[in-house]
């Protein structure tokens, strides 16, 4: 992929103030996302997957900051940047985000109508000041992410719409300003199967006709599997592995990744017992010396409970972190 980079993360540590003291939330992460690409990011609650996201438009907790590290996006260190410039140039204009629960988005007191014109509005999307135009804007926007009789649904209020709606609503919203970057954070999770299919057909079909680069967040393989380009497995703050979603799923390498994996249910485990992952995620402020998947692996070494390893590239876009990394592959090296 020769694409250009639109976003460049690079040794991104982010901590955070708590009662046990600092604890790092992301630990020296690197991934870069292309032009049109949609680059997933999936793990177990409290892997640092949401965290990302909010590192890259600055929205982290009081009690959160980013110690070290770069968010090259279109030659800017993103984390050089005040609020003032982030806010002016960045949220909502190059950088737009859609959350897991667009409930906690939207204004209830509002129409949907007067909510996405107050983003043509911000966005200086339109050169005119006539509130018919910016109407007929808005419905256009909404028909053309697939809600039915806009023309009078424009009107109503956020709780006459169903949840995929609401999404639909939100994707809009995003898209106003025709982002460089889409940071997508779990918007399917709360939605059943079929409205979920349609939210990411819709958001593929916007990214093909925009060429927006999207971060897609979520802990759901089959969503990744379905929508994604490139994929990075988070595990209490690191990045494990990486690579081409084909490839992830073909020839996975890490064991946190084969583990995952093989959790998923498939028509040759109908009657067979899923497997797990024995254990659980180490606390932030627990953390192990060496590897933080240590305790949780059956292939772990000597070695791998002092060290911590490096994500290390082991073929063409493919990386993983972990000492026995040659063992994993298929075949052997």
């Amino acid at each position: 992929m020769n694409k250009e980079k639109v976003i460049d993360i690079q040794d991104l540590i982010v901590q955070f103030n708590s009662r046990q003291g600092k604890v790092t939330a992301i630990n020296n992460i690197n991934f870069d996302i292309r032009k049109g690409e949609v680059f997933g990011l999936v793990g177990e609650s409290g892997s640092g997957k949401s965290t990302t996201g909010l590192a890259i438009l600055q929205l982290l907790a009081k009690t959160g900051k980013i110690k070290s590290g770069k968010i090259l996006f279109e030659g800017e260190n993103l984390v050089k940047k005040d609020q003032r410039w982030i806010n002016k140039k960045i949220r909502g204009n190059k950088i737009s985000m859609v959350i897991q629960n667009p409930q906690n988005a939207l204004n209830p007191v509002f129409t949907v109508g007067e909510q996405i014109i107050d983003v043509l509005k911000y966005n200086n999307y339109m050169h005119s000041s006539n509130k018919k135009d910016f109407k007929k804007k808005a419905i256009e926007i909404l028909s053309e992410m697939g809600i039915a009789d806009s023309n009078y649904r424009i009107d109503e209020y956020p709780h006459q719409f169903s949840g995929g709606m609401k999404q639909r609503v939100m994707m809009a919203m995003a898209f106003i300003s025709n982002p460089s970057l889409l940071i997508a954070d779990e918007p399917t999770t709360a939605l059943d199967v079929t409205v979920e299919a349609q939210i990411l057909d819709l958001l593929r079909g916007l990214v093909d006709k925009y060429q927006t680069s999207v971060l897609y967040i979520t802990h759901d393989l089959s969503v990744i599997h379905e929508i994604t380009d490139r994929t990075a497995v988070m595990y209490a703050g690191n990045i494990v592995e990486m690579a081409p979603t084909i490839e992830l799923f073909d020839n996975p390498i890490h064991p946190y990744t084969k583990g995952l994996l093989s959790c998923l249910p498939g028509k040759n485990k109908r009657d067979e017992i899923l497997p797990t992952i024995p254990g659980k995620v180490p606390g932030l402020a627990n953390l192990p010396d060496g590897c933080n998947f240590c305790e949780r692996c059956d292939e772990s070494l000597p070695v791998c409970r002092d060290n911590e390893p490096e994500l290390i590239k082991i073929k063409d876009n493919h990386y993983v972190s972990c000492f026995r990394y040659n063992e994993f592959q298929e075949g052997g090296d």
